[in-house]
């Protein structure tokens, strides 16, 4: 018998392995079951199905291996990493053991809500769509004929558009503790560009344009590689004010060792890493608690630099598009989005101005 308690979980699961009609042998693994005998039941389900094996409906775990091996010679390193992170965690766990063709529209809103349990609306609807390019991937394979995800649609849940952001007193507060003249200018950079922390590591002297202002983002630090930037609009010049540039200039000149193609924030040829910016932000952030534990200045993320460059450049009253552009979508629709909650509602501005066109007299006149 291959079935066995999961004592951590408090459930039962089934480790068989079996032998298909091409004579490979696979172990199968499913997982979940309150009861020892729903286990033995799944156990003599899969040992039957693998009888009956069908090239033309394989198990969902097989289309999982089959898909990435045709994803990752199309896709950016980074981008087959996230991936298998959502299908590690959440896609497989759930339809593990199932054949392709034996996923109901009922499963997908089962999924739903298993993923509403662990996830904002946000995320777990970028993962239902990761779902549904996989059974998409599956019809092109003649597996399926329709989309039972496609057919669902997206979860059905409303979405959290707040976003966490520094205002620029909140932020004028948080540089007063920065006593590092690298990290200081690294904030200031990541404030007053928007650009993602990863594009703003991996700068180096030569992207950075002293005479008119302007960082050339060609490239980003992932995972302590040097890769191309997430999409071509993300490949693009952001000019920065003369107290931002200033700071990079003096921070050139502190440098014992200036040559252009050293990176700006590490050491020589090699970056900070981004989790050790992330640890320096937190203890900058730590000086904010007081003696009752309380925090006095509001905790952001590394990634609410680019949210809060946005947010000042909204209260400045500049033209989404112009944020949109400065942030590296690649569509304004994009950025609004996410930030159009943040514009003032233009309404009562827009009939004031509608009542000049007529004078009260003139209407006055018109209903005698």
């Amino acid at each position: 018998m291959a079935i066995y308690k999961d004592e951590k979980r408090g459930t039962y699961y089934v480790s068989v392995y079996i032998v298909l009609n091409n004579g490979e042998r696979k172990r199968v693994l499913r997982r979940g079951f309150k009861t020892q005998r729903e286990a033995k039941d799944a156990e003599a389900d899969i040992i039957f199905n693998a009888k009956i094996d069908n090239p033309d409906n394989p198990l969902f775990d097989d289309l999982l291996v089959e898909y990435m091996k045709w994803y990752e010679k199309r896709r950016k390193e980074s981008t087959v990493y996230n991936l298998k992170g959502t299908i590690r965690r959440y896609i497989q766990p759930f339809f593990e053991g199932k054949h392709v063709q034996d996923i109901k529209k009922r499963d997908i809103m089962k999924f739903h809500n298993f993923l509403l349990e662990k996830l904002s609306v946000v995320t777990a609807k970028s993962v239902h769509k990761n779902l549904s390019a996989i059974l998409n991937y599956a019809i092109q394979m003649e597996y399926l004929n329709i989309n039972v995800a496609r057919e669902v649609g997206n979860v059905d849940a409303k979405e959290d558009n707040s976003i966490n952001f520094w205002t620029l007193e909140e932020f004028k507060r948080f540089l007063k503790v920065v006593n590092n003249v690298r990290y200081y200018t690294l904030f200031m950079v990541l404030f007053y560009s928007g650009a993602r922390i990863g594009e703003i590591l991996a700068l180096t002297w030569n992207d950075i344009d002293f005479k008119n202002n302007l960082i050339d983002i060609n490239k980003r630090y992932y995972r302590t590689k040097i890769n191309t930037p997430k999409n071509d609009s993300s490949i693009r010049k952001i000019k920065l004010p003369n107290h931002t540039i200033n700071l990079l200039r003096q921070l050139k000149l502190k440098e014992k060792y200036k040559k252009d193609d050293y990176f700006i924030f590490g050491e020589f040829y090699k970056p900070i890493n981004q989790s050790t910016v992330t640890h320096q932000f937190h203890k900058y952030l730590n000086m904010f608690i007081d003696e009752k534990g309380k925090q006095t200045l509001k905790r952001i993320r590394i990634h609410d630099f680019r949210h809060s460059h946005a947010s000042y450049l909204v209260n400045k009253g500049y033209d989404i598009q112009i944020i949109s552009s400065r942030l590296g979508h690649n569509k304004i629709s994009t950025t609004y989005d996410i930030y159009s909650h943040l514009y003032p509602n233009k309404e009562d501005e827009a009939v004031k101005n509608m009542e000049s066109d007529f004078e009260p007299s003139e209407v006055i006149k018109l209903i005698k």
